[in-house]
């Protein structure tokens, strides 16, 4: 029988496409801690990379008044991604 060892997240987060995706499934669950889950794997994959040092996300965004969108998009735009609003029911 093969060894297996432990699923790591951040092990499949390799380029800014994969990463992007990921994180865009987390905000469709509608769960914050989804989302901050998503989030931190994000930093330990760049942290692997040595792109990012420290980015400690649950200090960042945890739920008192320091999870504020400006913090949201500091930590997003080190980690190389943005936020951005897209239409929920496009019409044609």
């Amino acid at each position: 029988m093969m060894a297996s060892r432990p699923y790591k997240a951040s092990d499949y987060l390799t380029n800014p496409s994969d990463r992007a995706a990921y994180l865009n499934e987390a905000l469709e669950s509608a769960d914050f801690s989804t989302f901050l889950t998503a989030l931190t794997n994000i930093a330990e994959a760049q942290d692997a990379m040595s792109i990012t040092r420290h980015a400690n996300v649950p200090n960042m965004l945890d739920d008192n008044e320091s999870a504020n969108l400006s913090n949201l998009t500091t930590l997003l735009h080190r980690l190389g991604l943005r936020l951005s609003i897209d239409v929920l029911n496009p019409q044609t």
